[in-house]
């Protein structure tokens, strides 16, 4: 059966998924100046008009996918955090989530978290608010500081070693193709990461 065939039978919910994510792999790998709608619309087996009938421009598509990505990854971390004790084993949860995230959604992270929004004011600014919002949201859990400049200056550190300990995940599984390889590896990272982070904040004083 032709693709197309298949593309105008889906529901519109389930035609706007599959458009996000053919767009999440055209922009994590070309960045948006690069990234082709034609190739976003062939992804997606559809139209580029039928594109432009859920997003209204290439814009609008990059900052909807921006922030989806952000709710799923800040969901995904508030979830397995909320009923998780002690402060120590919650933000172990929260890094396993993280590395969840990163490990079975490498394109989608991609886009928050390797800096392809830099040159653009307003996809930066969306990117840095997902970014704290996600830090804040650890800290703020374990370490039981009210402080708001401790939190925030936690939150950023936090944030900056997950970036590093997941661009160095990354590196190390590009050329494995076994997903239990992947897996184990981002079990190990989040452990390593976590106890890195444990360590930092629980000798930090305010």
């Amino acid at each position: 059966m032709p693709s197309s065939t298949r593309s105008s039978r889906l529901s519109a919910a389930d035609r706007r998924e599959v458009i996000i994510t053919a767009a999440i792999e055209q922009f994590a790998i070309h960045g948006f100046d690069a990234a082709s709608m034609d190739e976003i619309a062939a992804g997606a087996s559809v139209t580029k008009p039928i594109i432009y009938r859920h997003f209204h421009s290439k814009r609008s598509l990059y900052l909807t996918l921006l922030k989806e990505v952000g709710d799923r990854l800040t969901s995904a971390i508030a979830t397995a955090t909320a009923t998780v004790e002690p402060p120590h084993e919650r933000l172990r949860a929260g890094v396993d989530a993280f590395f969840q995230f990163v490990q079975h959604h490498r394109l989608a992270y991609r886009l928050i978290f390797d800096g392809r929004g830099q040159q653009d004011v307003e996809f930066q600014r969306v990117i840095d608010e997902i970014q704290l919002t996600i830090a804040e949201l650890v800290a703020s859990r374990v370490s039981g500081v009210e402080d708001d400049t401790y939190r925030a200056f936690v939150s950023f550190a936090l944030i900056g070693l997950a970036q590093g300990a997941a661009r160095s995940y990354l590196l190390d599984i590009d050329h494995h193709e076994s997903e239990r390889f992947r897996a184990r590896l981002a079990a190990k990272r989040a452990a390593q990461t976590t106890e890195l982070l444990w360590s930092g904040m629980r000798n930090l004083s305010t």
